[in-house]
């Protein structure tokens, strides 16, 4: 069992790193939106400017202990922590 800091301490880790690396590659990757929740990431960009695979593979050079994990849409949906998001040409 952790200590209950544990929690703490790790959402200030990510925090940090997302201020010292999310801009850069927010403008690299053309990302349109970024939403977390613990340790569960929503990505939304343009797949015309940049591959998910680019997107991870930077992201999982950020930290060496860290390793990253996409999972791509399918059927123009998408399940993030319990609901599932459909993508329609219009929203």
């Amino acid at each position: 069992m952790g200590a209950p800091s544990s929690g703490l301490i790790a959402e200030f880790f990510l925090q940090n790193l997302e201020d010292t690396h999310f801009t850069h590659l927010r403008n690299k990757h053309n990302i349109t939106a970024y939403f977390r929740y613990v340790d569960d990431i929503l990505i939304i960009y343009d797949s015309r400017h940049t591959y998910i695979k680019n997107i991870q593979e930077d992201f999982n050079t950020l930290h060496p202990n860290m390793k990253f994990t996409a999972e791509p849409e399918s059927n123009n949906q998408i399940n993030f922590l319990d609901i599932t998001i459909h993508k329609t040409p219009t929203k």
